[in-house]
């Protein structure tokens, strides 16, 4: 009996992946290929699966390598061979790697946990720092400042060498907040690259800081947030990154960063 292959149905996905890893027996493959040459859907889709491999591949990889393997194996063991197919020469065949998406979407847990890693790996980590400062100034009291030397003459020493640390100059004026003593100006390093903090203590609100960056991602208005129980205002320029947090209200960090950004702008 002959077949109408311009009215055969759709292939599954599944099946045109495994055409492209060469994994169909020879009677399989050639009707797929047939379709392919004569069924503008089916040919279409081919294409599209064709030309997205390496970014099918490369956007769930973290899911991957962040996943329980375990797990992992357990579940795929349990799926019949037709459906897992074998290793190709990147680690992984199409159809291997999408058997192992189905088995993270089981795996919920670890399927977030791998897009969050994939968000932190495709950003460009300001996100990241703006965290880890959040965090250490957490840990400060009153007292981790209060008996600091606030006169000019170091401040004015420490804030050059941020800023030479930094390529950014940093006048005592410019990063003076009205009626809240600057206290330290430091060095600090996150991932291999210097971060600049200011701290002040604000006699109401306690400690609070502004941390510095040299930044590629472009200018940046101000905009907020909340971190471990503080305020934060954060932006960028051309070529540096600023936060200014502290448990000062919102509105009042707001106009203290205003302050700042305006005085190193100018």
């Amino acid at each position: 009996m002959m077949v109408d292959l311009k009215h055969a149905e759709m292939p599954s996905d599944e099946m045109l992946v495994a055409f492209l890893d060469g994994e169909l027996d020879g009677e399989e493959r050639a009707r797929i290929d047939r379709l392919i040459k004569i069924d503008e859907a089916v040919a279409a889709r081919y294409e599209f699966l064709s030309r997205s491999e390496m970014a099918f591949y490369d956007a769930f990889q973290p899911l991957l390598e962040n996943a329980p393997t375990a797990k992992l194996e357990a579940i795929l063991g349990g799926l019949p061979a037709s459906i897992t197919g074998e290793p190709a020469s990147r680690g992984l065949s199409r159809r291997g790697f999408m058997a192992a998406a189905i088995g993270l979407v089981f795996v919920g847990v670890a399927a977030d946990r791998g897009f969050m890693a994939f968000k932190q790996a495709s950003s460009d980590h300001d996100d990241d720092w703006r965290a880890v400062v959040a965090e250490y100034l957490s840990l400060y009291t009153p007292d981790t400042l209060a008996n600091l030397d606030s006169d000019e003459q170091s401040q004015s020493a420490q804030l050059q060498n941020v800023g030479d640390a930094l390529g950014l100059s940093l006048p005592l004026q410019a990063v003076s907040l009205p009626g809240i003593p600057l206290k330290r100006a430091q060095v600090l390093q996150y991932d291999g690259k210097p971060l600049g903090q200011i701290a002040y203590l604000d006699p109401e609100h306690g400690p609070m800081a502004l941390c510095i960056v040299q930044s590629s991602s472009g200018p940046r208005s101000p905009q907020t947030e909340r971190r471990h129980g503080m305020n934060v205002v954060y932006w960028s320029d051309q070529t540096h990154g600023y936060m200014l947090i502290g448990r000062n209200t919102a509105d009042e960090l707001n106009d203290l960063a205003e302050g700042v950004r305006t005085a190193l702008a100018a």
